[in-house]
Formats: structure tokens, C-alpha cells, sequence
């Protein structure tokens, strides 16, 4: 998949994906459309903040897509940090097959092909869709934008950049993660890491 440079020092990354958008709600694909946040997104998002409150964060690192930049952007502005720095690299995939479709029409019309995406038995998707492969590249290098900004940085990306992640780490892939919740991870001397879930539950 390419190769991805080396980085000197460390870096503790928190990926979550955004608060809930408009068409969360709806059930639709969004890949890399761009639908905003519904008020339950921006609540999701306020609640985060105070998740982050404790993890020592020195930095914000998001898609350039408006779910994921307002969400970083309330974590940023409660935390007290500067705007967050945008990655395009961070999107979500893109397909021009699914975007603006239900789950319940691509089941209809691709079966099988949603859940096998999701829960990690399969990367590919149907029709005109990005492949696997520079989608995981991309998402690497989206992340290594976090070295030097802080030993710290909060990502706030998309559920398929957290598929990404799975799969180049090697992590059994989990149910398809909930708005705002993710995982950690440890970039170190150009090496990627899980290391659990985001926050730890009480």
C-alpha cells in the first residue's frame, strides 16, 4: 500500500468519529458528502468535550468534511486550543454508487455488501466506490499530520477511517462505532498501534 516515511518521537492519537449528522439520522451513506450535524450531534460533540477534559490534549486534528469539523471544533473551543488543524486525508471513503442511499436500499440492491464492509469481513465496496487500499494510505498519512503538534492529538474522522485503522493495525474489527466514541492509537517512528478503546468506561 505504499510506502509510509518514518517519524521521529511519538504521538498518543485519539480517533473518534463526529456527532451525529442529518443523515445519521436518515440511515443514509454519506462517504464524502456533506451533511451537518443535527442538534443531537452538537450535544454528542459538548459531551465529548468534557470526555477530553481529562486526557491531556494539546491539539485537534479533523476531516475537512463539516460533521467532523464542528465537532472539533466545540472539543477545540471548550478545551480551550486553537482551531483545529483540517486534513482531507481524513474523509470518509468515497463511493458514487452508495452516497445518499439507505442502508435499506444498498441491502436491497447490494446484499450483503454493507454488513460485510462494516463488522470487517470484507473491504471492498459495490460500483464506483474508492478502493481499499489508497483509502488505508491516505488515512495513514491523514494521521501522521499529528506529528509534532502534541504528544497528545484528538482526530475526529468517520466511522470508515476507523475500519481503515482496524484493519492496518490489525485490530478485530468492532461493531460499527457509535458518534463520538473510537479508539486510541500510538503512532511511534512510523509504527501504528491500537491501544484501546478512546475513553475508558466507568
Amino acid at each position: 500500500m505504499g510506502v509510509v516515511p518514518h517519524l521521529a518521537g511519538s504521538v498518543q492519537l485519539i480517533v473518534v468519529r463526529h456527532g451525529q449528522s442529518t443523515w445519521n439520522q436518515d440511515r443514509r451513506w454519506a462517504g464524502q458528502a456533506d451533511p451537518p450535524l443535527t442538534q443531537l450531534g452538537r450535544d454528542q460533540a459538548a459531551e465529548l468535550a468534557l470526555s477530553c477534559r481529562a486526557a491531556g490534549i494539546g491539539a485537534v486534528l479533523c476531516s475537512d468534511l463539516s460533521r467532523a469539523r464542528e465537532t472539533a471544533a466545540i472539543v477545540a473551543r471548550t478545551l480551550q486550543l486553537g482551531e483545529p488543524i483540517e486534513s482531507p486525508d481524513l474523509r470518509e471513503r468515497w463511493s458514487r454508487t452508495l452516497t445518499g442511499l439507505t442502508a435499506d436500499e444498498i441491502e436491497a440492491t447490494f446484499p450483503g455488501a454493507l454488513s460485510a464492509w462494516r463488522d470487517g469481513s470484507s473491504t471492498k465496496l459495490p460500483g464506483d466506490s474508492e478502493a481499499f487500499d489508497p483509502f488505508a494510505v491516505r488515512v495513514r498519512r491523514g494521521l501522521e499530520t499529528a506529528a509534532g503538534l502534541a504528544p497528545v492529538v484528538l482526530a475526529v474522522a468517520h466511522a470508515g477511517v476507523l475500519r481503515a485503522l482496524a484493519e492496518l493495525t490489525g485490530t478485530p474489527t468492532e461493531p460499527r462505532p457509535a458518534n463520538t466514541t473510537g479508539r486510541r492509537f500510538v503512532l511511534d517512528a512510523g509504527r501504528l498501534r491500537d491501544n484501546g478503546p478512546a475513553f475508558a468506561t466507568p
